[in-house]
Parts: structure tokens; sequence; C-alpha cells
């Protein structure tokens, strides 16, 4: 059997030293485009494979890199996950996911806990968690030790912490602007509200749509609950038995749609003749529904490359983006 080829192996090939291999290798060091296209010939000649784990020993870290996912039963969290892999596997850096269903607790032990894990990096994609102050700090002090921390949902540039958030208020503002000019109202709003900072974002561009036509919102038509599909049938189903009104349901996320959906259908009202539904998240069952829902597209392979490019500028130790904002598109269905 052939020996695989070491550091060694490669600076002789390319006339170089070991430490020369090394900084290229680590791309933590200024090293000329010459010499380094001269280590990358000679990598690819010797069929070369880098051992990451013990290069990320050698630094005091691993190639570990956290995913701290808020709940892993919701749609957004699974999709998220299951691109984030590949692009930290492009990277030659393994994933450890993190449930840490809706629990402060959980992720003020797990950040307390991250330099005796020696983690390459954490990825934070709980914005209801996010937005308290003492975990906010405690993610920046993180930070300040070296390891990387990217927030996902909700921009902490305040703090020193590269974010990834989609315009979520401007989304909602347009489907519900939609629904008033082809519907009329009133509109409903069903969603997550108090201690989600996506929520809160969300139910603004409720507001703001409602507020560019001097509409009022009526307190009877806010209806903030969890993002559930239970939650979404429970709160449509307590609306039609207190007689409420309303033309058409702005969902805080699909789940809640589909629920909302199913309570009306339930008491014999058609979608969207007499009442329209809009979510947002276009998770993949929201397309295979009957009616379809429409929806708001996430772009998770956006993010998962986005997090990717960051820890990477992080290990090159060049600045990071402090926030980037992604655009949601609308994609009008049938219940709407």
């Amino acid at each position: 059997m052939k020996k695989a080829s070491g550091i060694r192996d490669v600076a002789r090939h390319a006339g170089v030293s070991s430490a020369t291999v090394s900084r290229v290798l680590s791309g933590q060091a200024a090293v000329s485009e010459q010499t380094q296209a001269r280590v990358l010939a000679a990598i690819q000649d010797l069929g070369f494979q880098p051992n990451h784990m013990a290069q990320g020993l050698r630094r005091g870290r691993s190639t570990t890199v956290a995913l701290l996912v808020g709940d892993i039963e919701q749609g957004v969290y699974a999709s998220l996950t299951k691109h984030i892999q590949p692009a930290l596997e492009g990277l030659g850096l393994d994933l450890l996911l993190y449930n840490l269903g809706h629990s402060q607790d959980r992720l003020q032990n797990i950040l307390a806990r991250t330099e005796a894990m020696r983690l390459h990096g954490i990825i934070v994609a709980a914005s209801d968690l996010l937005s308290t102050p003492n975990i906010q700090s405690l993610a920046a002090k993180v930070q300040e030790q070296g390891l990387p921390v990217i927030a996902v949902g909700l921009s902490l540039q305040a703090h020193g912490i590269p974010s990834i958030v989609y315009d979520d208020r401007g989304a909602i503002r347009r489907s519900v602007s939609f629904m008033l000019e082809s519907y009329g109202g009133p509109v409903a709003y069903l969603g997550r509200i108090l201690g989600s900072a996506s929520g809160t974002e969300r139910f603004a561009g409720y507001q703001d749509a409602l507020a560019a036509r001097g509409l009022a919102v009526d307190p009877r038509l806010v209806w903030d609950s969890a993002y559930r599909y239970k939650a979404g049938w429970d709160s449509v189903q307590d609306a039609l038995d207190r007689g409420l009104s309303f033309r058409a349901i702005q969902a805080g996320s699909d789940e809640m749609a589909l629920g909302a959906m199913a309570a009306l259908q339930a008491r014999g009202l058609r979608i969207p003749e007499d009442v329209a539904v809009t979510g947002i998240g276009d998770i993949e069952a929201s397309a295979y529904l009957c009616p379809a829902l429409t929806t708001h597209a996430a772009f998770p392979a956006a993010v998962a490359e986005t997090i990717a490019a960051l820890l990477e500028d992080h290990r090159r130790r060049k600045p990071l983006a402090p926030v980037t904002t992604l655009e949601r598109s609308f994609v009008r269905r049938a219940s709407a």
C-alpha cells in the first residue's frame, strides 16, 4: 500500500519549507501568489489530503462548528440544517447540531461552555432567544475570545456579531398590502409576536400595510400564538367561535397558515373565496395543499453560503460583513 503523502512531501515537491506549506493550508499568513501556486500544484500532484482535525487541535480548536437551532421540529430549521452541513463540509468542517427547544437556559449553558468545547465556530439560529440582553452579552464575550459567532434571524451587529437576516417586515408588508388590494379587509394577523425578534418584525410589516391605507389595528384580529399547526387551528377556531369577521389572514409562519386553513375548511369556509390566507417560509408542504399556500420563499442555501463565506473570512483574518440582509420572494399560489 502506498504511504499517504505528508506536508514534508509536499514541501519537497514544491521546493519550499514545511512551514510555508502550513501557511498556505491555514490561509492565515501572507504567501506570494507564485509560491502558493507551486504548493497547490504539489498538493494536487501528490493527492495530499490535509488532516483538518489535527490542524485544528494544534491551534487549540477542533474542526467542529456548532449549529444551535430554536426548534428542530420547525421546517425552517430542518431545511437550514440540510444546507449548512454540505457548506461546512466544503471547508473541511464538521457540524454539531443542538436543538435548543426555545430554552434560554440551554442556550446560555452552551455559550458558557464554548471555550472548553474547543469549537471552530458557532451558528445561532434562534431569533427569539437571541433577543434577550443577557444572551447577547454572553454571545459577544464568546466572540471576543476569538471564536466566530454568527447570528441567523436577528441582527446583532451592534454587539460585533456578524448576522444574516431576512427582510421579513418588508415581506409581510407586501403580502398584506396585496390582500387588502385584492380582497379588501379586514385582514387578521396570526403569529408569534412577544419574545420573538422575527415575529416582532413580521407584525410590524402588518402594521405598516394597514397604516399605509389609514387603517387601525383591530386587537381582536391579532392572534399572538406559537409557530405551530395546532396554534393556527386553535386561533382560527377561537376567532370563529367568538363571531369575529375577517376577509383574509396573514400568518407569521407556513405551519400556522396550514393550521388556519384546516380550521377554516373544517367550518365550511372556502379558501380564498371566503377567506384568503398567506404564510411565510415556503416549507415543502405548502406547495402541495389544496389549495396551495401563497407564501414568501426562504433561501436556506443562500444563508448557508453566507455562513461558509463568513467562516472562511474569519479563518483568513479578513473583516467580516456586519450584517447580510436577504430579500424574500412572494410566491403566489391558490390560497390568496
